[in-house]
């Protein structure tokens, strides 16, 4: 009897402990592709077969949320990277005794996503810290069709800082350089929207940096009237400072966009243009300036098939020396067409097209964030199935 009278109240205050925790729910994103890309390159430029992250990334997340009362609750968001399909280079184990096999599955959890914590209020706004993508890179997906990595982020040239990084890391979507992506101890205020309005500050300011390198301060407007829908970003990084020079190179990147949904067709167009500037003794260089423009359409075909597409052009003045070579202006076009059929609200099979076109000999913007080769003009190609859950 006393046991069971000891177990009932061990119950009952788990039962209370649980009550009081915030609501957590598990999410996620498989996308799995049979994927045709080409360098552009004649010699073992293609390279085909499953892949994952085709469309949409693999994560996997857990959010949660408590209510405070009072118009006021406090919530989290943990997530990360997930590549489930992809082989490890043939090496399973470690050390001399790992075994040869092409097949063997490479590491489930990959890149980390974004991870915060919060509070919010009806009347005040939201304040969330933690590690969190920059208000310039989630611009650069904004104006995109699909919300996907086809033409969103994929092509997020505004927001890189340095190539020679991108190009070592063969990063293909998402590079990391400077920060441009995500960066940790970053904390973001989230106004409440009135009339339509509402307003982004984020900061980053990293301490832990001997040269000073690492700070990000970045705002964002965005307005929402009925079928129309806009957005303004200005982020500046301080990503290299030299006491010794007396030398401080920033990027500033600056953005507006708007969608209007007719109904029968939801379009979207948005500029974003990066500058890269070094100030050596108080005197201002010439920036590097990247350009980026997207016009995209998405039509519901039926309810169950959308058919979107995309196009895009890249341009570098003769100051940079990110995707040309210095001195010169490069120019590119990038393209994507493709359909979408939902099985259901959460699986649905894809196909799609993808190509880019370098203007010049020196041109060597590539799809993704990472500089491509000099002349080489990629495209991709691919159908697969993604699923949320």
């Amino acid at each position: 009897m006393k046991k069971s009278l000891l177990a009932l109240v061990a119950l009952g205050a788990f039962a209370g402990v649980a009550q009081a925790q915030s609501s957590v729910t598990v999410y996620g994103t498989l996308d799995a592709g049979f994927r045709r890309d080409d360098t552009g390159n004649t010699l073992n430029g293609v390279t085909t077969g499953l892949v994952s992250n085709t469309l949409t990334s693999d994560r996997l997340g857990f959010r949660g949320t408590e209510d405070l009362g009072g118009g006021q609750r406090a919530f989290f968001q943990l997530e990360t990277g997930m590549v489930p399909f992809t082989s490890n280079n043939g090496r399973a184990g470690a050390g001399a005794g790992y075994a040869t096999d092409n097949n063997t599955p490479g590491s489930f959890v990959t890149t980390r996503r974004e991870s915060f914590l919060g509070l919010s209020d009806s009347n005040l706004g939201t304040l969330q810290v933690g590690s969190m993508y920059s208000l310039g890179f989630n611009f650069s997906g904004y104006g995109d069709a699909t919300g996907t990595n086809i033409l969103g982020t994929d092509v997020s040239h505004a927001t890189v800082v340095s190539s020679a990084t991108d190009t070592a890391a063969a990063t293909s979507v998402g590079g990391t350089t400077s920060s441009f992506k995500m960066n940790a101890n970053s904390q973001k205020y989230i106004s409440p929207r009135i009339s339509g309005v509402q307003a982004t500050l984020y900061n980053v300011t990293n301490v832990a940096s001997a040269n000073g390198a690492g700070k990000v301060v970045a705002a964002e407007l965005d307005y929402v009237l009925g079928k129309l829908e806009a957005r303004a970003v200005y982020e500046v990084k301080q990503i290299a400072t030299s006491a010794a020079s007396n030398t401080i190179t920033k990027h500033t990147t600056m953005g507006i966009a708007a969608k209007y949904d007719l109904g029968v067709v939801k379009l979207g167009i948005s500029t974003q243009k990066g500058d890269l500037v070094s100030t050596v003794a108080n005197v201002v260089g010439q920036a590097g300036t990247v350009t980026v423009n997207k016009f995209t359409a998405i039509a519901p075909a039926s309810p169950v098939v959308d058919i979107w597409g995309g196009y895009v052009t890249l341009s570098e003045n003769a100051a940079g020396s990110l995707y040309s070579n210095s001195g010169s202006t490069a120019t590119a076009a990038y393209m994507v067409a493709g359909a979408t059929y939902k099985l259901s609200k959460r699986t649905n099979i894809y196909a799609y097209y993808a190509g880019m076109d370098n203007k010049e000999t020196t041109a060597k913007f590539g799809r993704g964030s990472a500089a491509g080769t000099a002349t080489f003009d990629p495209s991709s190609m691919g159908v697969g199935m993604r699923h949320s859950f």
